[in-house]
């Protein structure tokens, strides 16, 4: 079974301008283009972000079925995983670069969904159990984050915008549908506990995930009589794929750009998360219930939907990088507005909905500017390797701030500082360069050119 097919029928770039061609153009997007990228969002669904509203629920069910501490749990199943797992991102994105997306998807599915499996297995064991959920976050990343964005990327080079929103929408709603759901299952009249669920949760990855790989999931080849002139393939054992156009990974990797862009997404992200997961004593010391607390952070995500759309295809239309600004100013913004609010609900939604913006807005950024400036020849590694950063980001500082908040009595130190960290995410992304001119799949790759 082969695992691409001509380039010819990726998405091509509309002749006129407009919304209306621009939405016309994906509409008419060739099938196996949108079976791809269903695909990718099937993958999006059962991946370890799809399912992430799961262990707010297994970590309770867990120290009461087990006597563990939930400080263990919260680090043995959401901790862990979240700050070791993204670490292969870079590593399968070279893989993903080198052998393509569905031979690296194929068997690490069927590992997400047997490691998932023995999950349960492990009892109380907390060391077994921390080695198997972070081998299963592993290969679970693997399946999904380190292939989807590159096969949005090949198939829809003129719509990676709306393409990476998609993913987002897709692990975002799967986690909002998924969170009643697990409580009915884990501790509800269900009563399946957590590790029925666990077994439940594997038998779905594998229908879902491992047919998704090797039924849906493929990459457009090379034209077999191209216009221009080709660079030579890349072969390996029982490959042969076409090298993309793009900037190697060790000269990207040294640019003021890409410094500029993981920094700039690492600081923004943690605004939103850290008020988050610190939300209720946060605003309970200004003056909400935590039923108040409960619909603004509902607010948080619908905005979050807007901005991972919106902003998708914002992107898409737009040759200016400064556009980029405003979608991380709201960070700043919306977190001083929580900070001197004291009792005002509609102030509260406002900033609430103002970091839920930034938050989806911020899920298409990093994909869509590492594509724009470095193009696709090391796309997947890159995109891996700046994940991987963010996500240590979004591990680290709700912790950091709730430390800081012990220590001095007050949310006042820790929030200013995470707030002029956003300030330098908003300026780093301001002095961004323009972009380079549109790589194009087919032209040989970029040797020569380096963004300034």
């Amino acid at each position: 079974m082969t695992t691409s097919v001509p380039t010819g029928d990726t998405v091509p770039s509309s002749s006129e301008p407009g919304w209306k061609s621009y939405l016309a153009d994906l509409w008419q997007a060739p099938p196996s283009a949108k079976a791809a990228l269903a695909g990718c969002l099937l993958l999006m669904l059962v991946s370890p972000s799809g399912l992430s509203a799961m262990t707010t629920f297994i970590v309770p069910a867990f120290a009461m079925d087990t006597g563990a501490a939930k400080s263990a749990g919260i680090l043995v199943f959401v901790s862990l995983p979240l700050l070791i797992g993204p670490i292969v991102l870079p590593f399968a994105g070279r893989w993903v670069d080198r052998l393509g997306a569905r031979r690296v998807a194929i068997p690490s599915a069927v590992l997400y969904a047997a490691l998932t499996a023995l999950i349960p297995l492990c009892g109380s064991s907390v060391p077994a159990l921390a080695v198997v959920l972070i081998l299963a976050s592993v290969f679970g990343f693997m399946s999904g984050l380190a292939v989807v964005f590159k096969v949005v990327s090949t198939w829809l080079p003129q719509h990676r915008g709306i393409g990476f929103a998609l993913i987002g929408v897709a692990s975002s709603l799967a986690a909002t549908v998924f969170s009643p759901v697990f409580q009915w299952l884990i501790s509800g009249s269900a009563g399946l506990g957590w590790k029925g669920t666990y077994l439940l949760v594997a038998a779905v990855i594998a229908v879902v995930a491992i047919p998704t790989t090797v039924f849906l999931i493929s990459e457009p080849q090379e034209p077999q009589e191209p216009t221009q002139p080709t660079a030579p393939r890349v072969t390996g054992p029982e490959v042969d794929l076409p090298r993309l156009p793009g900037i190697p990974l060790r000269r990207a990797v040294r640019t003021r750009i890409w410094i500029s862009i993981t920094v700039s997404l690492a600081f923004a992200a943690a605004g939103p998360m850290t008020v988050r997961q610190n939300a209720v004593d946060f605003f309970n010391e200004r003056g909400f219930t935590e039923a108040t607390v409960s619909l603004s952070l509902s607010a948080l995500f619908a905005a979050s939907v807007v901005g991972l759309l919106g902003g998708g295809m914002i992107l898409d239309r737009t040759d200016r990088p400064r556009v980029v600004v405003p979608m991380l100013a709201a960070v700043p913004v919306g977190l001083l507005i929580a900070f001197v609010n004291h009792g005002s609900t509609p102030l509260l939604f406002v900033a609430m909905v103002l970091l839920g913006f930034a938050t989806g807005a911020e899920s298409a950024l990093g994909p869509f500017l590492i594509a724009r400036y470095f193009g696709l020849a090391s796309f997947a590694q890159l995109q891996g390797l700046t994940l991987a950063i963010s996500t240590l980001s979004l591990g680290m500082s709700p912790f950091l701030v709730s430390a800081m908040q012990t220590a001095t009595g007050s949310y006042t130190v820790p929030v200013l500082a995470l707030t002029a960290l956003t300030v330098v995410a908003v300026v780093l992304a301001a002095v961004l360069p323009k972009f380079p001119s549109q790589w194009k799949i087919g032209n040989p790759p970029d040797q020569t050119i380096e963004p300034a």
